[in-house]
């Protein structure tokens, strides 16, 4: 059953990175739109468009300047501004590929542009069939639909002759967050960005650390979809999985908090009516793919198998005209306190003592969850407060975010060349405070090792099987790499 556990989250795993990149990267424009992505915008246009992000960021984000000095990314303004001058009329894609670095200086992962949308216009783009992840400095795949054989666990040295690791910081530069967010989201986008920022090649030459090297043939997004759908194992979309393991270990994929909460709701009370029918003893709760929506989601799972009370984040917030009008737009009613607030102002959110609901359903025996590099947002807000307030035992990765994060995004457009961009309004202060920027470290310590993709093995979920198999033993250990 483990096995199959494995199985399933490698599925939804490779199915919610495509997704992410159909949405995020590759939203086509509107039909309507005659030539949209051939169409070339004039210097002005797209300086235009530049100065708007710079005044729209400076007054709506928390603080964009935490990670890069203010004069440093403003001289790195000007010379994308100089760039244009130069460059001339471009089309939207030339621009994205030079105002996107932009953006992910600022190392933030809610700070992001969302949506180039002259992706997936031509249809006739080839992208690597490989999927790969960043791991202990190495590009590892993941999976393939190659016309070549290539067995998951393969360790990737160079691509069309670039270093590998080269190629990873080379895509980097148009994903989000720190240094170690940024190249791990690289590691996963290397199948689109390895043709959208390498000029969109036919086909792609790849060596491997055994010595082998071999020329791929690209595929469209739809050839290598296909294919997908063809060699993977279907599973739903559903924010919940529960499975038994070991017959009395529950074990709860909760893989997002996107959902509506009353229907997220009506899921928890079915699952956790299911444990409680089979009896089970231990249970175990995995956020490690959880990247968020909304936390009022993580706090429903917390009444499931927690009865403790527990302190919440806290947050500033940023009041701006542009985000109060977006939410009135919206039909989102803004606090009183806020909407008091003078544009530039910050409200404080203290944090507040929760006590759970009661639940006949409520789970009270012992409770463990699995973290890693991905968990994020409302995910890892989840996961910060279950560790400052102590109320499971958490086993897995560190994430890449710390336990501190910008957040809360005002989604708005740039005027010309239509790109849709992000500001973080918010910053969430976790209930043990921040200092600095503090890591969120699991109270056990499994890292995943690129031999992992060949074998199968779930050293994360291996581990917290054997801690409730043996747990005399694993008491006192402190903390565990494997």
């Amino acid at each position: 059953m483990a096995d199959t556990i494995r199985r399933k989250m490698r599925t939804q795993r490779l199915s919610s990175i495509l997704l992410l990149a159909l949405i995020v990267c590759c939203v086509p424009a509107p039909a309507s739109t005659s030539g949209y992505v051939n169409d070339k915008l004039t210097p002005e246009q797209l300086i235009e468009d530049v100065d708007f992000y710079v005044k729209t960021l400076q007054e709506t984000h928390i603080n964009p300047f935490v990670h890069v000095p203010e004069a440093e990314w403003r001289a790195q303004v000007d010379r994308i501004k100089s760039q244009i001058t130069k460059q001339g009329a471009m089309t939207r894609e030339d621009f994205w590929l030079i105002f996107a670095p932009l953006v992910s200086s600022l190392q933030d992962r809610h700070t992001v542009v969302v949506e180039p949308r002259f992706l997936l216009q031509n249809n006739t783009t080839k992208y690597l069939p490989v999927r790969t992840v960043y791991l202990n400095r190495k590009l590892v795949v993941t999976s393939s639909v190659a016309d070549v054989q290539i067995a998951p666990g393969t360790v990737i040295t160079s691509i069309n002759h670039m270093n590998a690791e080269d190629v990873v910081r080379k895509l980097s530069q148009y994903t989000y967050g720190s240094d170690k967010e940024r190249m791990r989201s690289a590691g996963a986008w290397l199948w689109i960005g390895a043709s959208e920022v390498f000029g969109k090649p036919e086909t792609f030459a790849l060596t491997f650390s055994d010595g082998r090297s071999v020329e791929l043939k690209g595929q469209t997004l739809s050839e290598i979809a296909e294919k997908e759908r063809a060699t993977k194992t279907q599973t739903g979309n559903a924010p919940l999985d529960l499975q038994f393991l070991d017959g009395n270990v529950a074990y709860v994929n909760a893989s997002t908090f996107s959902y509506d909460l009353q229907k997220y709701e009506v899921l928890l009370n079915d699952v956790f009516t299911r444990i409680k029918a089979a009896g089970a003893r231990h249970l175990i709760v995995d956020v490690r793919s959880n990247t968020g929506g909304n936390s009022m989601l993580g706090n429903a799972l917390l009444d499931m198998f927690n009865a403790k009370p527990f302190k919440t984040y806290a947050a500033t917030w940023k009041r701006s005209a542009q985000y109060v009008e977006k939410m009135r737009n919206d039909g989102v009613t803004l606090p009183d306190r806020y909407l008091a607030l003078k544009p530039g102002d910050l409200l404080t959110i203290e944090s507040s003592t929760v006590t759970p609901r009661e639940s006949r359903l409520r789970f009270t025996g012992d409770g463990y969850i699995l973290s890693g590099e991905e968990t994020f947002s409302s995910g890892l807000n989840f996961l910060g407060t279950v560790k400052d307030n102590k109320l499971a035992k958490i086993i897995g990765e560190q994430p890449t975010t710390p336990a501190c994060f910008p957040g809360e995004l005002y989604i708005f457009k740039l005027p010309n060349s239509g790109l849709r961009v992000t500001s973080s309004v918010k910053y969430w202060m976790a209930p043990a405070g921040c200092k600095g920027e503090r890591p969120l470290a699991p109270d056990v310590v499994v890292t995943k090792q690129v031999e992992d993709y060949a074998t199968g093995k779930d050293r994360i979920l291996d581990k917290a099987l054997d801690l409730i198999r043996t747990p005399r033993r694993a008491e006192g250990r402190g903390r565990s790499r494997k």
